[in-house]
């Protein structure tokens, strides 16, 4: 009797209605999985959107007195902070974009930068009406990977 019974299975794996059988499972199993990742990863970051990525933050010293920039490469979004205040806008080919208060000592206390000279992982050269090249260090674990801006 398991000889019959192996038998059948054999032929019934065989044959060509087995094929759609096979193939719909391993779609259904991965169509799942992609769908189970995406909920699992929406439930952990509390939206479909991925979160923000950290800027990096570079100390600078300047005549008129200390302040950070934070800034990571490759995104549009910076900000400054100074004793005074804080400022937010955007980089567009290592320009500084202040959304109209580029002029205004007010905010920081100072005019705030322009453009960004040089940027690494460890340091950035920028460069303002106040500010006429000021180099700022990266206060985090800088890795070796450096970053050059060409003009």
């Amino acid at each position: 009797m398991s000889e019959i019974d192996s038998d059948k299975i054999k032929r019934f794996v065989l044959r060509v209605e087995f094929i759609p059988y096979v193939v719909f499972t391993v779609i259904g199993v991965a169509v799942l999985y992609v769908l189970g990742s995406i909920f699992v990863n929406a439930i952990k970051n509390k939206s479909l959107i991925p979160p923000p990525t950290t800027l990096e933050r570079y100390d600078c010293s300047a005549p008129g007195g200390n302040f950070s920039v934070f800034y990571l490469h490759g995104t549009d979004r910076v900000q400054i902070k100074s004793a005074n205040g804080m400022m937010e806008g955007t980089v567009h080919q290592n320009k500084f974009d202040w959304q109209g208060f580029g002029d205004d000592r007010s905010l920081l206390g100072f005019v705030p930068p322009t453009e960004i000279l040089f940027e690494d992982a460890k340091s950035m050269r920028i460069y303002g009406a106040d500010l006429q090249e000021i180099s700022c260090t990266n206060t985090a674990d800088a890795g070796a990977h450096q970053r050059t801006i060409s003009q």
